[in-house]
Parts: C-alpha cells; sequence; structure tokens
C-alpha cells in the first residue's frame, strides 16, 4: 500500500509539493477552499477536494484522518495556517509539517504542536547562498530533481557501530557526507567512525535510494 500524504494549500508552493509527492509514489490528497486551485491538480494526485480547512467535519469527509502525514503549506495567512494546525492535532494527526513564513509563525506552529516547522523562503536563500559558493555541486543538485541532500537521524540500533559496519554505499547507493552530531557538522569522515545516539546523518543520493533508505529504517 503507498504511503498517504495530505497537502493542505494548493498555492504555488503546496501544489509543487503535492505534485513531486505524487511523482515519488506517494498517495496524495490534495485540499483547498478556492475550487480553481483543485482543479489545477486533481489530474495530478489521488484526489483533490474543496474543504474547510478549519472545519473538522469537512476534513475528516475529506479524508484526512487516513494520512500518515499532513503538510500544511499555507503561509501568507497565519491566522487561518494557526488555526487550521490547531484543528489538525486535535483531531489526532500523526505527523505534521507546517509552512511558516516568519519567526513568529513558526513559534506559534511549534507550540501549537506541529512536528516540523519549515520556513521554505528562507530555506531557498540559504540553499542560494551555499550554492554560489560551492558552484558544481549546487548546480548539479538544481539541475537534477532526481537526486539530493537530506539529513535523517541515525536508525535505531546503528549507535555504536561504525560507517563501515553499516556500509550504507553498498547496501543503498547512498554517501554519508556528513555527520551532525550537537552543534557541529563534522565532514571529514572516516570509516571506522563510531555513530553516537543523538547523530544525525547527511546523506547525498538519488532522491529514490534516499527514499528507500528512510522508509526501511533499519541498520
Amino acid at each position: 500500500m503507498k504511503p498517504q500524504i495530505a497537502v493542505i494549500g494548493l498555492g504555488k508552493f503546496g501544489r509543487s509539493c503535492a505534485i513531486r509527492l505524487a511523482e515519488l509514489g506517494f498517495e496524495v490528497l490534495a485540499i483547498d477552499e478556492t475550487q480553481a486551485n483543485v482543479d489545477s491538480i486533481k489530474d495530478d494526485v489521488a484526489l483533490a477536494v474543496v474543504a474547510d480547512t478549519t472545519d473538522p467535519a469537512e476534513l475528516e469527509a475529506a479524508g484526512i484522518t487516513n494520512c500518515d502525514t499532513v503538510v500544511l503549506t499555507i503561509g501568507a495567512e497565519i491566522e487561518h495556517s494557526v488555526l487550521t494546525a490547531a484543528v489538525l492535532k486535535e483531531m489526532g494527526i500523526r505527523h505534521l509539517v507546517a509552512r511558516a513564513s516568519s519567526d513568529l509563525h513558526g513559534r506559534l506552529l511549534s507550540r501549537i504542536g506541529a512536528d516540523q516547522v519549515v520556513f521554505p523562503e528562507h530555506d531557498m536563500a540559504i540553499r542560494l547562498a551555499n550554492r554560489l559558493s560551492l558552484s558544481s555541486l549546487y548546480d548539479f543538485l538544481e539541475s537534477s530533481p532526481d537526486y539530493d541532500i537530506l539529513e535523517f537521524p541515525i536508525p535505531h540500533g546503528a549507535e555504536g557501530k561504525t560507517l563501515r559496519d553499516l556500509d550504507y554505499r553498498a547496501r543503498f547507493e547512498i554517501n554519508v557526507v556528513g555527520i551532525r552530531r550537537g552543534g557541529e557538522i563534522l565532514v571529514t569522515l572516516h570509516s571506522d567512525d563510531v555513530l553516537e545516539p543523538a547523530d544525525r546523518l547527511i546523506i547525498l543520493g538519488s532522491v529514490a535510494n534516499l527514499h528507500r533508505f528512510a522508509s526501511q529504517r533499519r541498520l
């Protein structure tokens, strides 16, 4: 069974997110309060629905409680975004990823219980700065939508193991290019480096292999 994800808010950011998730094999439920936005994406996702995103009954009727993850992309209307997030958490949504348009917006979403808050405009600016300073790698990634660099918590049971023990390059065709350890990022890695429980891996690879690694979550 395909993993189910809902995307709420079908502006440019939400629409692009929903379509890309569908391309990656997710069963996407797209929700917006505007019929035109829903019509623009209905042929690209599993289901597109018009609903009041602050009304639990309408969200439930749309099938929101069947989704493993909900991505809330409403950015400009902070009050609407926060109210929607509150409703979703009250409904028991397991994993809520919410877009924030400012630090205050992000703090409000976190207090409500959003599991992950993203700042697309800020992140895009950082990526641009990085691309300008490391043009060859980032030009490649920007022009190759099938490849990316992502950060993951280490899988359960990987603590105490070395990178050689885990051998992710051979098993998943991905490359560990860094380890986030507390406030530090380790980029000079050795095969005998031992992972610690709170480490996070920074991994480069194809989107398909990154998704395979994330979905298996094993040693």
